[in-house]
């Protein structure tokens, strides 16, 4: 079922049209799904409309309306996929897009925070030869393949000043991209579909689409708390390493081959800063890790 709020999800025309199986525009027959789609237009706030009806000029403009505010593809003004599940989050008093991340960043910044804190006592207990924070050694090797001994296991190495400044410097950024969130984070259509949560190119800024939101809809099943804040920690890493999208370091943490990537690859990795974050913050790597991985997605 593409609808969810129960305003209009027994409506079989508006259901058909949030399927992009076909859409509503001018002239649209069926007067009683044109009303309910005007209604909610109105109940929303999107827009101040007659409630008559008619799918006529007013409602065109109005879902042109729609897409203009969210930064969707532009058309004639039609009731399909994009509006539609655009109004239907907002009927669940649900949250979508920039908006939503912006409020996401105090738990990213919790995060971060608690990564560079572990990793700032790290870098003392290694100078100081005292005894290292197991739970740090452990989210190092767990999420980097980096060894706090001399001793390595598979893809690990021995950890270096260099790896941990560069760790650090990374999640440094991430503090000052979250403080400039109302100018670098965006809602908008992403380049990769309009099932893409979030997406980032070097330099930024980080697009939100629709489908980053707190409630299920067309676009996918609700995101958590946890996991969309692991969004803004993958996805900040991407506007600051050039590297971070090459197909041998975009590994998932939900993949088998997260576990054995290289340390040198791992440190381009945005879902190595976002696990290792979460697992310093949870004090345990999480099962399922956060993000939009199986089982995930709701945490």
């Amino acid at each position: 079922m593409a609808l969810q709020s129960p305003f209009w999800s027994a409506n079989v025309r508006l259901q058909q049209a949030a399927d992009n199986k076909k859409s509503m525009r001018l002239f649209e027959p069926d007067k009683f799904a044109v009303a309910l789609l005007q209604t909610a237009l109105v109940n929303t706030g999107l827009a101040t409309i007659k409630i008559d009806g008619i799918f006529g000029e007013q409602t065109a403009k109005a879902l042109r309306g729609v897409e203009t505010r969210f930064n969707m593809d532009r058309d004639e003004g039609i009731a399909a996929r994009q509006t539609l599940g655009i109004i239907d989050i907002l009927l669940q008093n649900g949250q979508l897009g920039q908006g939503l991340a912006q409020g996401d960043t105090q738990l990213a910044i919790k995060k971060v925070k608690a990564a560079l804190q572990a990793l700032t006592f790290f870098q003392t207990s290694r100078q100081n030869g005292t005894a290292m924070d197991v739970l740090t050694v452990d989210a190092l090797i767990t999420h980097f393949r980096l060894s706090a001994s001399a001793s390595t296991i598979g893809a690990s190495r021995p950890v270096k000043d260099t790896d941990l400044a560069t760790i650090i410097e990374r999640y440094t950024q991430l503090l000052g991209l979250y403080k400039d969130s109302a100018t670098r984070f965006r809602t908008g259509a992403p380049v990769n579909g309009i099932f893409t949560a979030a997406e980032a190119p070097v330099n930024g800024p980080i697009t939100f689409g629709p489908a980053f939101t707190n409630v299920n809809s067309n676009f996918g099943a609700f995101i958590g708390n946890n996991s969309r804040a692991a969004v803004l920690i993958h996805e900040g890493v991407h506007v600051f390493d050039r590297d971070s999208g090459r197909k041998d370091t975009h590994i998932s943490e939900f993949e088998p081959a997260y576990n054995a990537q290289p340390a040198d690859l791992s440190l381009h990795n945005p879902s190595s800063y976002a696990g290792f974050a979460a697992h310093i913050d949870l004090k345990r790597d999480p099962v399922p890790r956060f993000g939009l991985g199986p089982g995930a997605r709701g945490l």
